[in-house]
């Protein structure tokens, strides 16, 4: 089965949603305006829906009888960033544009809701989610939270991203991790203060806030093998109020992503003896604060998803071999409740990466993902 035919013909009307909502972009899970405009455009469908997690939607399309149901995501919110492309249908939101392409992802959504509104040769259903909150505003947790798993008995759950760097004709499927773990963590170096110029008489913290801030960044060189992917980085550090004031305490704040649960522990632990040496050399004190925000993003049932995007693309046009990367997903979460998959569908060999000012998501890619994941339905169901 190439490129869907019929959504083909309609393509038109969707790339006109997706400007729509590039030009209302709304963040985290402030998307009001943005389910309201998608329940418009499925009652105009004959798509039912219920609301769920906050500001998020749920679409369900019935086949023809009993059977196995596959739930699609798509998310919907944009990102705080001023966008600069000086296309006719940029954002009109002062300091917020869709810079990640989720308006597409919706876009691509509604185009599947339409098409099986009207096609329901499939036994089982298919449920459709419009998710809010993505860009670190916990919208996927919220959802599961809100008793998706055990409002609905779903058996397999997909998702596609634009990406950035590959043909809109070529799709990539991971065996296996796709995309890492995220975790932030804070260190509160807390000593005595004083007058700067009677270093002495305080317990200065920035010294030992330059060690530590020296040996978290060895820790992926020295801890970690080199076999697996791990990046830590330092992001923040506050402290002091004065020139002539040494503070109190200092804070620093970093990132970390692994693929690998085990990577994650062994680097948790490793800041925390990092923060306790350090420390107890320096006569201050250090605490750890570690919050795990997502986990790996695993595919544990990639070949339909393989097999879908080869009979829409063609076998040479799936990548099956591409490395993970270290940017975080919350897809990952509804991973850890049922088998799926996360593809990505290229958006361009030569396009901006993904939150950059003159990012656009291309059109092209809703008439690929929407068929690619009409063809998914036909394959599990």
């Amino acid at each position: 089965m190439p490129l869907n035919a019929e959504i083909a013909s309609w393509i038109a009307d969707m790339k006109a949603v997706r400007h729509r909502l590039h030009t209302n972009p709304e963040v985290g899970t402030g998307t009001v305006g943005t389910v309201a405009f998608v329940k418009e455009q499925l009652r105009s469908y004959g798509v039912g829906f219920e609301d769920i997690g906050e500001n998020s939607l749920l679409a369900r399309i019935e086949g023809r009888g009993p059977g196995k149901t596959v739930a699609l995501r798509g998310d919907m919110d944009a990102l705080e960033t001023q966008e600069e492309t000086g296309l006719p249908y940029q954002s009109a939101v002062k300091g917020r544009a869709h810079a990640c392409g989720h308006d597409g992802h919706t876009a691509t959504l509604l185009a599947v809701a339409r098409h099986l509104a009207g096609h329901r040769d499939f036994d089982g259903a298919v449920l459709l989610l419009f998710q809010s909150g993505e860009e670190g505003y916990d919208g996927a947790l919220k959802v599961i939270e809100d008793g998706l798993f055990e409002k609905h008995d779903i058996d397999f759950i997909f998702g596609l991203h634009n990406w950035p760097g590959y043909a809109t004709d070529q799709v990539v499927v991971h065996f296996g991790a796709a995309m890492a773990s995220e975790d932030r963590f804070e260190i509160l170096v807390r000593g005595k203060s004083g007058h700067a110029s009677m270093p002495h008489g305080c317990v200065e913290p920035f010294a030992a806030v330059a060690d530590i801030v020296k040996s978290a960044q060895s820790i992926v060189g020295r801890k970690v093998s080199a076999h697996d992917k791990a990046v830590v980085s330092i992001t923040q550090v506050h402290g002091g109020s004065a020139d002539n004031i040494i503070p109190d305490e200092v804070v620093i704040h970093g990132n970390v992503r692994t693929c690998d649960g085990a990577v994650q522990d062994l680097i948790e632990e490793s800041l925390g003896r990092v923060a306790e040496g350090v420390a107890r050399m320096y006569g201050v004190e250090a605490t750890l604060t570690y919050r795990r925000k997502h986990p790996v993003l695993v595919n544990t049932m990639p070949e339909p998803a393989r097999a879908a995007a080869a009979a829409v693309v063609g076998e040479d046009n799936v990548l099956t071999g591409e490395l993970p990367v270290m940017g975080s997903e919350d897809f990952a979460f509804y991973l850890r409740h049922v088998p799926g998959c996360f593809l990505w569908v290229g958006n361009g060999k030569d396009s901006a990466l993904l939150h950059n000012s003159k990012y656009d998501f291309n059109d092209e890619v809703i008439l690929v993902g929407a068929s690619v994941f009409v063809e998914l339905v036909r394959q599990v169901l």
